[in-house]
């Protein structure tokens, strides 16, 4: 990898880095739930805690099931 090549990748990383920082925090200030996958685990980010239960009113929503 060159010089060049590695400079553009860390500025690319680092923008993208920051859109995502800003969306999760647009999120926290929308209550929508911030959800992550860690090691093939979902894990949900909302009302202020980590939790690896999905929000209730999402217990009822299932998009592989016809409405």
């Amino acid at each position: 990898m060159t010089e060049d090549s590695k400079d553009l990748m860390i500025k690319f990383t680092k923008i993208g880095n920051e859109a995502v920082r800003k969306a999760q925090e647009k999120n926290r200030e929308l209550g929508i739930p911030n959800v992550y996958s860690i090691n093939g685990i979902m894990v949900y980010e909302y009302d202020g805690k980590i939790s690896m239960t999905p929000p209730e009113e999402w217990e009822k929503f299932n998009p592989a099931e016809e409405h």
